[in-house]
């Protein structure tokens, strides 16, 4: 009889606990019925990331995401398009487009990141945007940080402008996670 109040005490608490748990949103993305029609207005730029002696760029347009980037030992640019397309999360078949993305409000770290995921992509977590302020040389100014990973591991820096991006480099803002 002991045994079996316990066992029921156990499954009234979680049945309590968990059943709040999977109702509660913990993101943006949890209380988001679709994905983002267009990009935010402070994101719609051309950013600049200087690294390896080479500068790599991002554009943010409306409802596009346009980025030359060289990798570590590269000489060639690796450049990439992706389409902003608005879909229901809940949707689970897509037609095949392979410029196409989705883009989703994510809090992590304590503000809110863009994730930005193919459109057909089923596995891994995308890639992770965000503008804040900070101050570099004693001017504030507008960083966009990229991050990936299931962390949401901070990966690079782009600035507004190339001259900033060259004095900055790969330089870290402290306060960040970044890749280890």
């Amino acid at each position: 009889m002991k045994k079996m109040l316990i066992g029921l005490a156990v499954l009234a608490t979680v049945a309590t606990v968990g059943g709040s748990q999977l109702t509660t949103p913990t993101t943006a993305q949890a209380k988001a019925k679709t994905t983002l029609k267009t990009l935010p207005k402070r994101y719609r730029h051309t950013w600049y990331h200087y690294a390896n002696g080479k500068l790599s760029t991002l554009t943010f347009s409306k409802r596009t995401i346009a980025g030359r980037t060289y990798y570590a030992g590269d000489q060639q640019a690796t450049k990439y398009l992706a389409h902003i397309h608005a879909h229901k999360l809940t949707a689970t078949k897509f037609h095949r487009h392979i410029s196409w993305s989705s883009v989703v409000p994510v809090n992590a770290h304590h503000s809110q990141w863009l994730n930005v995921r193919g459109w057909n992509q089923v596995m891994g977590d995308g890639d992770f945007y965000r503008v804040m302020t900070k101050t570099v040389r004693g001017k504030r100014v507008q960083v966009l940080s990229q991050a990936g990973g299931a962390g949401v591991w901070t990966a690079a820096h782009y600035y507004q402008s190339k001259q900033v991006a060259k004095q900055r480099g790969n330089k870290h803002f402290s306060g960040e996670v970044y890749y280890k």
